[in-house]
């Protein structure tokens, strides 16, 4: 279920959501090259979270960080992980769904972080949205488990351990947003979820 298996055409048709963030993410990575890299004064430029900046006003760092990131190794990572977990979502929730649930998700851990942080905290990623499909995932194992395969179950659930062990061990990593992410996406599964919700590619075990 979580290959991917299509043409870039059939992709772009059957995942425009997952399309359109991967694209965005994308261009801000191409525009932070030719400014120069990933310093904190382009993440800034290009829409990342610093608190200060938020408290003189600039509220709209709180959605936008998700889509800017602080290195080449973590747009990489985090562009991965959005398009083997997140086409399975779309398909499952349908587009309108999967888009209401991606910018809440992107929105309420801005939030938390903003309550979390500190004055000159600069952040940025859409690893709070990855950990939200988890989150999902996590809810549908525990609650809907007929809706994926044993295997798929066993993915998951191995995704998450060693998701949440980085989240300790590496030091650049955002705890608190990986972790609000997950239980904003976990939370708000029985609102996205109906008894029709279906992974086109899992059977019932």
């Amino acid at each position: 279920m979580f290959l991917v298996r299509e043409d870039f055409k059939t992709f772009i048709k059957k995942y425009p959501i997952i399309t359109i963030m991967v694209s965005i993410c994308s261009i801000l990575a191409l525009l932070t090259t030719t400014a120069g890299g990933y310093t904190t004064e382009n993440i800034l430029k290009f829409g990342g979270y610093q608190y200060d900046l938020v408290q003189q006003g600039e509220f709209w760092r709180l959605l936008t960080y998700a889509f800017m990131h602080g290195n080449y190794t973590h747009f990489f990572m985090n562009m991965t992980f959005m398009i083997i977990l997140g086409r399975p979502l779309e398909s499952a929730l349908g587009s309108v769904k999967f888009l209401f649930f991606y910018m809440v998700a992107a929105l309420l851990t801005g939030i938390i972080l903003h309550l979390v942080y500190s004055s000159n905290i600069v952040s940025s990623g859409s690893s709070g949205v990855g950990y939200g499909f988890l989150g999902i995932y996590l809810f549908i194992i525990l609650f809907r488990k007929n809706m994926l395969l044993l295997d798929d179950r066993k993915f998951i659930l191995t995704f998450i351990a060693i998701g949440l062990i980085s989240s300790f061990i590496i030091p650049s990593s955002s705890l608190t947003g990986h972790l609000a992410g997950m239980v904003i996406g976990f939370m708000i599964s029985p609102f996205l979820l109906n008894k029709t919700s279906t992974f086109k590619q899992s059977l019932n075990v």
